[in-house]
């Protein structure tokens, strides 16, 4: 029972991925707003975020910046039904557009983003660098992402936060990705890594 609860974190279904759901918007609340002030969010920005889960971390992003549109990416459809009754309004205004689908394979428009976040998702990805590569094509030449990982594990450490960091790094810069900043934040329970990377400012 424990297994199959901890596996909802990743792909959550059903009545258990709800609870999951609620769980990851409480426990990823100040890994959110952290990450946002990271991006420096315009109201003339249109967004990307993947892995969006219940959707909390969009409805920051509209309280703050009435004018964005925002699209989100998650593998999960009981996440997707989740955050469409969180963002019922917006999703009616076509404000807001959901889908579901995974990072690496599901097809996004060239050059549409200014800004693309993702918290706590990189880690499940199952080809990270295919799907930067996929993110850096949906993105506007000038146009910046920020990747948030908090280890949540039993082996959880700074240590194994330092080591997400140089890994997210290291991807981006192999994607093509420029100007990448780390920081580090103490947020409970453990240390957290945004990795944040500028698109050239020209049409790959």
């Amino acid at each position: 029972m424990i297994n199959s609860f901890k596996k909802q974190f990743s792909v959550p279904k059903g009545i258990l991925g709800r609870v999951a759901g609620t769980i990851m918007a409480i426990e990823n609340k100040k890994l959110n707003k952290w990450t946002l002030s990271q991006l420096r969010i315009d109201n003339s920005d249109c967004i990307l975020e993947v892995g969006y889960g219940s959707g909390k971390c969009i409805e920051y992003m509209l309280k703050a910046n009435k004018l964005i549109k925002i699209d989100g990416l998650d593998v999960s459809k009981t996440m997707k039904a989740q955050a469409e009754q969180r963002l019922d309004n917006y999703v009616k205004n076509e404000q807001v557009t959901l889908m579901v689908g995974d990072v690496e394979n599901t097809e996004l428009e060239e050059r549409k983003y200014d800004k693309v976040v993702t918290v706590n998702n990189y880690t499940i990805w199952s080809h990270p660098e295919r799907g930067l590569q996929r993110l850096h094509q949906a993105m506007k030449a000038g146009g910046k992402i920020a990747i948030t990982m908090q280890p949540r594990e039993e082996n959880a450490s700074s240590i194994k936060t330092r080591m997400f960091a140089n890994q997210i790094y290291k991807d981006l810069s192999h994607c093509g990705f420029t100007e990448m900043k780390i920081s580090f934040k103490r947020i409970h329970p453990e240390l957290a890594v945004c990795v944040t990377a500028t698109k050239l400012d020209k049409k790959t």
